[in-house]
């Protein structure tokens, strides 16, 4: 119901014992300043994410993320659904083998209108939006109108993973304008709309 302010708290990422499976609506609320270190458990705000669990509607502005495993802006595994979340900020990892994700490390459900922007430094595998987007055999990972922009990343989804779905913002062919206008055409039935910011980039705001 407001803005929260993180800047200096610890937190421990939702989720790791049991799969999060509630509805966290942010209502177009920012949280800042989250900070999560770990050199032995995941990093993310959310762990894992469940099939019946929802994330909607959720900015998080000036993330710190340093670790020697897998991290996601948003979570660590998805097999829910993430929908007009965004993340900025710094993911670090000094593992050469560590999966970094934008919004998710691995993703097995559906990740629609997300957006990150930021830099990823180190990690085997990176990823804008997602490393591991699994939608073959039983997994029906799905991303939809996504974008990234930042230093570090060479692809939305990492791991010779089937991009479609996630766009780079490069502010010649595709503005986060382009962003505003795609993210929102995937948004019909969501309450709440990607509008420009002050800074430029993307804000949320109730329809």
């Amino acid at each position: 119901t407001a803005d929260i302010d993180l800047t200096g708290e610890t937190w421990t990422p939702v989720g790791m014992n049991r799969p999060y499976s509630g509805t966290f609506n942010g209502q177009g609320h920012t949280i800042t300043g989250l900070n999560i270190s770990s050199s032995s458990e995941t990093v993310a705000l959310f762990n894992n994410i469940g099939g019946a669990g929802k994330i909607m509607n959720l900015q998080l502005k000036d993330v710190t993320y340093n670790g020697s495993t897998a991290m996601g802006g948003i979570a660590h595994g998805n097999s829910g659904t993430i929908t007009a979340c965004s993340v900025t900020g710094t993911l670090t990892t000094a593992s050469n083998t560590a999966a970094v994700g934008g919004i998710a490390a691995s993703n097995l459900g559906n990740i629609t209108a997300c957006w990150f922007n930021g830099t990823i430094t180190g990690g085997g595998n990176v990823g804008g939006i997602a490393v591991f987007n699994l939608n073959a055999g039983s997994y029906s990972g799905k991303i939809a109108a996504c974008y990234w922009s930042g230093e570090g990343i060479n692809a939305g989804v990492g791991n010779g993973y089937d991009t479609s779905g996630t766009t780079k913002v490069d502010n010649s062919t595709v503005t986060w304008q382009t962003a505003v206008g795609g993210m929102n055409a995937a948004l019909t039935g969501n309450a709440y709309q990607w509008t420009s910011g002050t800074d430029g980039l993307p804000v949320l705001k109730k329809k």
